[in-house]
């Protein structure tokens, strides 16, 4: 493995974006919530790794690539806003598998599934790329979230990720539902020290219940 913060992956001094997520609701998911924890002891002898801590554990829907968020206006906000609840007003909450846990070249990540089309995950995706891209142009959906993942932590440094993903491997059960009930607009930080992403809520957007 190698550190994930390095190169065209650290943002401008100053910048932070607008993101839409998905948030585990850890409370609620409290299966997700023992695997989380439990994928945590497992990497813990790897001191490479940043586990990412639970108030900022996300489900990347989309980023908005290309335009600070400091330079997206008040109006336009609001108009993402609504865009994003008039799309997403029809899709029901729903529950998404997470795991297995997969170590990458940089990042260790809680595969989900649901992407596929048709299927939930990639509904929302589907539908919050072009409610972006109807605010502020196609070039701010350049970036493909899927996958569905759920990152738990990032490389610091140089590590085998071999030995990660057989310490990954003994975490049983490897698998936990989450459940998705709402979905979320942030002004999105990046802590290139700490590697991790931290957020300031900008909307909430409910599914249907």
């Amino acid at each position: 493995m190698k550190r994930f913060l390095t190169g065209d992956r650290v943002w401008p001094p100053g910048w932070t974006r607008l993101h839409v997520y998905l948030l585990p609701e850890l409370e609620q998911n409290q299966d997700l919530a023992r695997l989380v924890r439990d994928w945590r002891a497992a990497m813990a002898p790897f001191g490479f790794l940043a586990p990412v801590p639970d108030p900022w554990l996300h489900v990347t829907v989309q980023p908005v690539m290309g335009i600070p968020a400091a330079e997206i206006s008040p109006g336009e906000r609001a108009k993402l806003t609504a865009l994003l609840t008039e799309a997403l007003a029809d899709v029901p909450a729903f529950t998404l598998t997470a795991g297995c846990a997969l170590a990458s070249v940089s990042v260790v990540l809680a595969d989900l599934d649901g992407d596929l089309p048709g299927e939930p995950l990639h509904t929302v995706h589907a539908r919050t790329r072009t409610a972006i891209s109807d605010v502020l142009g196609s070039e701010a959906v350049a970036y493909q979230a899927m996958p569905g993942h759920m990152t738990i932590a990032y490389a610091t440094g140089s590590g085998d990720s071999g030995r990660v993903q057989a310490a990954l491997r003994q975490v049983r059960p490897a698998h936990a539902a989450l459940t998705v009930r709402e979905v979320h607009l942030l002004d999105v930080t990046q802590d290139t020290r700490a590697a991790v992403y931290r957020w300031t809520p900008v909307a909430r957007i409910p599914l249907r219940t």
